[in-house]
This record gives structure tokens, C-alpha cells and sequence, in this order.
């Protein structure tokens, strides 16, 4: 540990002995220092606050998720330049008093010139001067095109003061597309650094919002970069049945504001996996596809002609290494441990999840139709309409992905009352299986094989129940959110 940072940690055992959530102090250094992206972060839900004080005040804060063990830093402090890396290292000496380990995720990389820091590059976020943005619309004929689209379709874009986004029925709106927006993701909610929550400060936002017919398509939430005189955008949320162009048309209204104003840096924010990572985060970027499309978010963000992209890392001490530092990482986003959010997101009952249930259930109708009656059924009329139920599932499954692929208000209406069907359906499936296993496996069925057996025709139908009714509950809220704004 360097001098400073050691004299820093002193200063800070001997005034603050346990860290506090302090907003009003976080914010007064995030006005004077705040020079990252995440750095407005450090008011979000869910953090806590390290300051690193001497006798002259507060040097710096760092805003961090506990989770078992680690305690995992919203970006790398926010300090002036100069002393970004002395409270870095104070509060690895910090943690370490507390045996916790430390990781300091979405850096821009000033840390990495420190010796007590090794860094893991996790993607890179586009910039952009608004300053320019008209001469970039007037060569870019693609873009030109989305935003004749969106307005073709009746979009328009309003700027809302806070005042406006904390009018009850308006909010109402907005936290229903925002509801919807979640419901087309397959992933279950996260926190930390993608915490959405664009009431939140409103005072310091600027917000944006797509309309047609009254009803709020999309929505743009902007938080500043003091240090830079910048803005991230930090939501982005976009109807599943917005037309073509939205997003673009939000983003070009918010640019020429920002022109308007004298604002000449701004960023859409971290487009994780992107760039030049490292193999096995390719291969993560790859292989994730059906839960989070890496590769689709960045498309959109490289659509728009960025100027530049700024590297962005996860930073640790050297003595730890960067599989856990990233596993604490990806820890403090779910907010929870990591079993259990792979619980929630699979009683989500994602697009590939039911596609998954499509595949298995080929062989293992054909098990059913080619295995001896006795003793696994009670009649061959029995084993037949298994084996037609489950033909008849199968061709639901691929009905129902269909028509969750195809957008439009109908399109959502006919997939929830399919998945609402074919929940129902299975759900009785589940509890039929179950029955026979009681009234007829019990007597006829010898052997830990044969239980196997019987434990697997329940637990399977058991647990695609589940997944539907997650499904179902998904599609209902697209469907019932969107008739709420139709009112």
C-alpha cells in the first residue's frame, strides 16, 4: 500500500468505523468528481458508502454491493484522477480489515496503473460529441430511414420535467411499459450497476418519451457526468410492439437537446462482452445468446455511429483472482446467490426454456409409445392417450413459440391464452401421472430403476408446469398492461 493510501485509511478507521449510506455526501462528491459513467450510480438502490476522509473533508466514496465475502465496487471510486487510485487501495485495506475481498467492476481504467491492480477488460461503451449529431444524420441515410419509420407510424418524443414524470397517471403509464419491457426479457430482474429505476433523482434526469395514441412506446432516462459536463443514457426501454425506429427517434430528439445545451460528450453506456475480451468471455458471449443478446446490444449501439469506444474493466487486487472477482461481480447484479436467481429466470419460462421442452419431449414420447404396456400402464387405452396428449403437446409447444416470435397486440393476446392452455394442461398432466404412480406403479413397479422411472414421468411434467405458468404469467402482463393503457 502506498503512503497516501495508508495515511487515507487511517483517517478513515478513526473517523468512520462502519460504512454509512450518506446520499447527501455521495452526491456533493459525485457533483465535484464524478467524471465516469456509473459514477451517478453510487445513489442507486441497494449500495453502501465508504468515505475516504482526511482533515480537508471527503477525498473520495466509494459505493459498493455486499454479497458473502466480497464487497464489489458500482465503478471505480469517485475521486478526482489523482486520488482514484489511493481511495482505491484504501478500501482494499478497508476490506481486507473486514475479510472481505474486493473487486471494483465497470472501471474505465485508471486503476490499472496502479501495481496492487490487475484488470479484466469486460466491454467497451460508445461516445459521442451531440454536437455533431446533425451532421452524422445527415450522412448516415439508414438511420434517416428509422426515424422516417417511427414517425410514418405516429412516434413523437416529449421531454419531461420531473414534475411531469411524478404525475400519477403518467407514472402509472410508464411503470407499465416498463413492466412490459421487463416481460419481454427472459432473464429474471437484476441490480446493481442495471438497477432500473428512472424515477429515482428525478430533479437531476432529464427523460424522454416515445408516444402513439397516448400510449408511451419507449422511454430515455438520462443521469449527468458532472466532471465531464456529459450525460449517460442510462434506460433505454422500448415496448416489444413499438415500430421500427423508436429507440433511434428518442435517441436523435435527446442528442439535439443536449446540442441545444452546449453538451459535448455523452455515452450509452457499457455494451458488455463487446470488443476485444478475452476467449472465454467470447465464448460467454456466444453461448448466452438465447438468455441476453451481447451481440444485438452492441449492434445497436454501433448503428448509431459512435465517435469512439472507451475500454471498460474489472479491476482486483493481484492477490485475488479474476474467476472470482467476476463470480462476485455477477453475484451483486442478481442480489441474490446465483442458484436461486437461475430459479427465477427459469419460472420466467423463457424462449429457449420452452423450446428446451419442445426437444426433450420427442424422445421421450417416443419412450412412451414404444415401451411394454404392463407394467408401466394400467391398459394400452391408457399408454395411447399418453402418448396422444403428449403429440398434441408438442405441436402446443411449437404453436405457442410461434406465436410469441410474432409481434402485434393479437399476436400477445393468442400466445398468453395459448401458454395459459397448455399450463393448464400440463398442470394435469402432472397431477394424472402422479395419481397412476400412487394407485397403480406402486404394486406393479420392482427395483430403484423402475422408481427412477416413475420419479421422472413426475417430476417431468411437475416441473414444465412451472416453467408454462411462468410463461403465462409473462405474457399476461404484456397483454394486461397494454389494455390498462388502452383504457
Amino acid at each position: 500500500m502506498s503512503a497516501s493510501s495508508a495515511f487515507g485509511f487511517a483517517s478513515v478507521v478513526a473517523s468512520v468505523v462502519t460504512p454509512v449510506r450518506d446520499d447527501a455526501r455521495a452526491f456533493a462528491l459525485i457533483q465535484r468528481d464524478g467524471r465516469t459513467a456509473t459514477a451517478f450510480r453510487a445513489l442507486g438502490a441497494g449500495l453502501e458508502h465508504w468515505f475516504l476522509t482526511d482533515a480537508q473533508g471527503d477525498r473520495g466514496l466509494v459505493a459498493y454491493y455486499r454479497t458473502p465475502g466480497a464487497m464489489v465496487s458500482a465503478g471505480e471510486p469517485v475521486a478526482a484522477p489523482h486520488e482514484a487510485i489511493a481511495v482505491a487501495e484504501a478500501f482494499v485495506a478497508f476490506a481486507a480489515s473486514h475479510r472481505c475481498r474486493v473487486s471494483f467492476f465497470a472501471t474505465e481504467g485508471i486503476l490499472a496503473s496502479s501495481p496492487r491492480f490487475r484488470r479484466v477488460m469486460l466491454g467497451e461503451q460508445p461516445v459521442w460529441n451531440p454536437q455533431s449529431w446533425a451532421d452524422h444524420i445527415a450522412h448516415h441515410r439508414s438511420l434517416r430511414e428509422q426515424l422516417r419509420r417511427a414517425k410514418a407510424k405516429g412516434v413523437t418524443v416529449q421531454r419531461l420535467d420531473a414534475d411531469a414524470m411524478r404525475e400519477p397517471l403518467r407514472r402509472a403509464s410508464l411503470e407499465r411499459l416498463i413492466d412490459r419491457w421487463f416481460a419481454a426479457r427472459p432473464m429474471a430482474r437484476m441490480g446493481f450497476l442495471v438497477e432500473v429505476d428512472p424515477f429515482a433523482w428525478l430533479s437531476q434526469r432529464q427523460s424522454f418519451v416515445a408516444m402513439r395514441d397516448g400510449v408511451p412506446m419507449a422511454m430515455l432516462s438520462l443521469v449527468p457526468v458532472p466532471a465531464r459536463r456529459g450525460w449517460l443514457f442510462e434506460h433505454l426501454l422500448r415496448d416489444p410492439d413499438a415500430p421500427n425506429g423508436t429507440a433511434e427517434l428518442l435517441v436523435h430528439h435527446a442528442m439535439l437537446r443536449l446540442a441545444a445545451d452546449g453538451v459535448s460528450w455523452i455515452t450509452l453506456g457499457l455494451a458488455p462482452l463487446a470488443g476485444p475480451v478475452s476467449g472465454w468471455l467470447r465464448i460467454t458471449r456466444s453461448w448466452s445468446r438465447p438468455l441476453f443478446n451481447f451481440d444485438g446490444l452492441a449492434a445497436f449501439k454501433r448503428k448509431l455511429r459512435p465517435q469512439g469506444w472507451e475500454s471498460i474493466y474489472l479491476a482486483y487486487p493481484r492477490e485475488q483472482s479474476s474467476a472470482r472477482a467476476m463470480l462476485d461481480g455477477l453475484r451483486a447484479f442478481a442480489g441474490e446467490p446465483l442458484w436461486r436467481f437461475g430459479v427465477r429466470t427459469l419460472t420466467r419460462g423463457p424462449a429457449v426454456l420452452l423450446r428446451a421442452l419442445e426437444w426433450m419431449l420427442i424422445p421421450w414420447t417416443a419412450l412412451l409409445a414404444w415401451a411394454p404396456t404392463l407394467p408401466w400402464f394400467p391398459s394400452g387405452a391408457v399408454q395411447g392417450a399418453w402418448v396422444v396428449f403428449d403429440v398434441l403437446l408438442l405441436f402446443g409447444l411449437r404453436a405457442l413459440r410461434a406465436t410469441e416470435r410474432t409481434s402485434g397486440a393479437p399476436a400477445r393476446r393468442t400466445a398468453w391464452r395459448w401458454s395459459r392452455a397448455l399450463a393448464i394442461a400440463v398442470s394435469t398432466d402432472a397431477v394424472l401421472t402422479t395419481v397412476q404412480a400412487i394407485w397403480w406403479n406402486r404394486a406393479s413397479i420392482r427395483g430403484t430403476p423402475g422408481w427412477t422411472i416413475v420419479l421422472l414421468a413426475c417430476l417431468g411434467p411437475t416441473l414444465a408446469s412451472v416453467v408454462l405458468w411462468g410463461a403465462s404469467r409473462r405474457m399476461q402482463t404484456l397483454q394486461s398492461s397494454r389494455l390498462a393503457d388502452r383504457r
